[in-house]
């Protein structure tokens, strides 16, 4: 099993899924566009703070709270797209195997990115992927996952703001 796309409809989903990852935690400021026609991996166009190296200006735990939150808003974009794929497109499940397999790829980038603890790691997984098995069964979020699929599909890219116009009822569920 792969985390690749099935079709262009997979790919509409998984879109829509990371952009409410991002709106849910907090991330927006970090997105600068999406775009149907760039590589899967670059779907997301993400301002330069996200990839975040380091500032000799900034504290050591100002640094550290920087990358553990580009962190975690990478794991909530990953998670989110599987979801809405799964729980919204395929109004189905994420399967044990799918789920260790998100897991893996979520908790190896925690070591290579944050040097996180394994333990450390299972738990911000487990807590984030509770929180969002929650927002993508939520018929509000679905139904605002279908539209911004459907639109993006139209539009083919849109801006930070253009995302944000299409989201703007996560605010009120």
């Amino acid at each position: 099993m792969k985390l690749s796309y099935r079709n262009e409809n997979d790919r509409c989903y998984g879109a829509a899924g990371m952009a409410i990852g991002l709106v849910v935690f907090d991330g927006e400021d970090m997105l600068a566009g999406i775009s149907l026609d760039a590589p899967a991996h670059a779907m997301m166009e993400m301002n330069q703070d996200f990839f975040f190296t380091g500032n000799p200006s900034l504290s050591a735990k100002a640094a550290w709270n920087r990358v553990l939150r580009n962190f975690n808003l990478m794991a909530a974009m990953m998670i989110s797209n599987v979801m809405c794929r799964r729980l919204v497109l395929d109004n189905g499940e994420i399967d044990n195997e799918l789920r260790a397999m998100l897991s893996d790829h979520i908790l190896e980038e925690a070591a290579d990115s944050c040097s996180l603890e394994h333990d450390e790691a299972v738990r911000l997984f487990e807590k984030d992927y509770s929180y969002l098995y929650r927002v993508f069964n939520h018929r509000g979020v679905q139904s605002l996952a279908h539209d911004f699929a459907r639109n993006l599909s139209n539009v083919r890219c849109m801006s930070r703001s253009e995302m944000l116009e299409e989201l703007r009822g996560l605010s009120s569920l």
